[in-house]
């Protein structure tokens, strides 16, 4: 007997919770069954699945137990699309190595290792599963292998050697700071340490370049894999980046041409609206550009444009935004006596919560927070709002908006805040 066939007989015996996902209604299904077991993590007892655009704290994530080291699930899908599996005890802490694998209308059978023995995963069934996992391999190969050294070369090194000093002094700062609105002006100033090259000492640089070397013929690589194979392992490489675009240092150009090869030959599949989307972001959704419209509700359920909203004010802050986004929450808190200020003056702020299951977080925060300006809600991504505005899995983001949809800035502080505002509705009517 095979080892798959004795795999699918101990699923049938002991992983009796291997069953469909009926939250899903497919139109054309096709069914997935996993099969698999894990080696060297008998404390593991639980996987989580989910899409591989999706995120572990805000998405429905399906859990598959583990017993015996050995798991089973199957589920049918519309397409066939990239998922991810997570330990769930590493998902939680948010710190965990995918297992990528397309749910392909086939059994799929995994091997699963623990992290120092990552590399040894197996995963078995499938033609499209096929061409990722040889794919993986020349990657891993060709480029990840080659990171791999350089870190053996500077492992002598303690991470601070690779910092410059202000950037080491910032860096205890944050670590210092007790509330997240002290740290709002200290991210910026990373931030901008970062952009102007300023983080890294001598050595950290010598060390970046050696990184960027490789990084760049991974690039190139890859980006020639996908203009000569247009399949849907590409188009999910090509969303992988767009979704990390701000830190996976991919040019756009490249970005651009992949999207208009694969777009059109992948019309009717969920990726071509969900790159849509994340193209708008990327091109559009900066000062100067142009807003993406939606609409949502309130609490009560009544439904609210943006775009009517913009036309009663002079500017709108749109404020993107969840209970669990400590970040988000400082920056809001922040904004508020700029609000305050010119609130009389043609500015208001709309909030946009982004919530998961249901509301009991968002009124247990609201009853003590008492925001005055308008909230709207985005329960489960229903109206794909953090998706249009090009921050997938992030806890939120704010977008300065005028009257006539331009963008004035993104993600602004409360000082630029108060001196766009002072520009536009003061001393322009003053001028007036």
């Amino acid at each position: 007997m095979n080892v798959q066939k004795l795999l699918i007989i101990l699923c049938i015996v002991i992983c009796y919770s291997c069953k469909e996902d009926k939250t899903i209604e497919p139109v054309k299904p096709t069914e997935t069954v996993l099969i698999g077991e894990v080696i060297g993590r008998p404390d593991s007892k639980m996987l989580w699945m989910a899409k591989s655009y999706e995120d572990f704290r805000t998405d429905s994530v399906i859990k598959i137990p583990i017993v015996d080291s050995k798991f089973c699930y199957s589920f049918k899908t519309e397409a066939i699309e990239s998922y991810q599996l997570a330990f769930e005890e590493e998902a939680e802490r948010g710190a965990y190595r995918p297992i990528t694998f397309f749910s392909e209308k086939d059994t799929i059978t995994l091997s699963l290792n623990n992290n120092d023995k990552f590399d040894n995963n197996t995963l078995l069934g499938g033609k499209v599963n096929e061409e990722y996992t040889n794919f993986s391999k020349l990657m891993r190969d060709n480029f990840y292998s080659r990171y791999d050294s350089i870190r053996e070369k500077y492992k002598a090194h303690n991470y601070k050697d690779f910092q410059s000093e202000a950037y080491n002094t910032l860096m205890t700062q944050l670590r210092l700071a007790k509330t997240q609105e002290e740290k709002v002006p200290l991210y910026k100033k990373r931030d901008k340490l970062q952009e102007e090259g300023l983080d890294k000492s001598e050595l950290g640089k010598i060390k970046s370049l050696e990184e960027k070397a490789i990084h760049d013929e991974m690039v190139n690589y890859k980006y020639n894999y996908i203009s000569k194979n247009p399949t849907l392992v590409s188009f999910d490489l090509l969303l992988t980046d767009m979704i990390g675009f701000d830190y996976m240092d991919v040019p756009l150009n490249k970005i651009l041409e992949a999207y208009n090869t694969l777009k059109p030959k992948h019309s009717n599949h969920p990726y071509s609206t969900l790159s849509e989307n994340l193209i708008f972001g990327i091109t559009s959704l900066k000062p100067g550009g142009e807003y993406v419209n939606f609409t949502a509700p309130d609490t009560n359920g009544k439904q609210f444009e943006l775009k009517s909203i913009l036309e009663n004010n002079e500017i709108v802050l749109l404020d993107l935004w969840a209970t669990w986004c400590g970040p988000c929450i400082a920056k809001t808190r922040l904004a508020k006596p700029v609000y305050e200020k010119y609130k009389n003056k043609g500015f208001t702020i709309l909030g946009v919560a982004g919530e998961h299951d249901d509301l009991k977080s968002y009124h247990k925060f609201m009853a003590k927070e008492q925001w005055p300006w308008q909230q709207l809600i985005e329960l489960d991504k229903n109206n794909r709002i953090w998706e249009k505005y090009g921050i997938m899995n992030a806890g939120g983001a704010m977008f300065l908006i005028d009257k006539t949809g331009t963008i004035l800035a993104v993600n602004p502080t409360a000082e630029e805040l108060e001196a766009i505002l002072e520009e536009k509705l003061v001393s322009n009517t003053l001028k007036l």
